[in-house]
């Protein structure tokens, strides 16, 4: 094992809405492997709320936001981090319907996800199409954008069983949105940066073998 896989394979410390997303991932699907009917109930009304805007549907928001630590502070709603948990949350159960493999999972950034989808096919070259959706997402200029590339890509992750840190990428939608006030033009460079960066690795060998099944 190389040291790039051993640093990956140790969890990095969550905070923030990080650790919350993570967290309520993990809930959710531990629940579903139960046959929890709160769980199924839960991934359905966020599952139904992917394509909404934050708000529309209070049954979603009470199931995102279940346990959430809010702020008294009179910030315009929704706050960043608030539609980035939102977004990360309704895209997750997106994401897991019909598997039974998590499709949450520590380490892999949206960019070492989608650069697997990029070599799924195990071709030498990464393919076309996801590069072109790839580079549609980074370089979109509002959420909304954000938002439907992001729904298309997952869209693809899931049909090859190809699963990402949620928590990571609730933080960087935040940072993406420009929830860092100081700096917020660094921020949003930084995170598109290490998604370039991620996406565009050389797949490793452990990366060759075949993706999983769909279910």
């Amino acid at each position: 094992m190389t040291t790039e896989e051993k640093t990956a394979a140790v969890p990095r410390t969550r905070r923030g809405i990080d650790a919350y997303v993570a967290r309520r991932a993990n809930e959710l699907h531990a629940g579903a492997q139960k046959n929890s009917g709160a769980a199924v109930a839960a991934f359905a009304k966020l599952r139904r709320a992917a394509s909404s805007e934050i708000g529309e549907d209070a049954a979603a928001w009470q199931t995102a936001f279940l346990g959430f630590a809010t702020t008294d502070a009179d910030y315009p709603f929704p706050t960043y981090d608030e539609q980035a948990v939102y977004t990360a949350l309704t895209l997750y159960a997106f994401h897991q319907q019909s598997k039974t493999q998590a499709m949450h999972t520590d380490g892999p950034s949206l960019g070492a996800a989608l650069n697997r989808l990029a070599y799924a096919a195990g071709s030498d070259a990464p393919s076309e199409p996801v590069v072109r959706r790839f580079n549609a997402l980074v370089t979109a200029d509002t959420v909304d954008e954000v938002h439907w590339h992001l729904r298309s890509l997952i869209g693809q992750l899931r049909s090859h069983g190809i699963a990402l840190d949620y928590g990571m990428l609730a933080d960087d939608l935040a940072r993406l949105a420009g929830r860092d006030r100081t700096g917020a033009g660094e921020s949003r460079r930084a995170v598109q940066l290490r998604w370039s960066r991620d996406f565009s690795r050389s797949p490793r060998p452990s990366d060759d073998s075949p993706a999983e099944s769909t279910e």
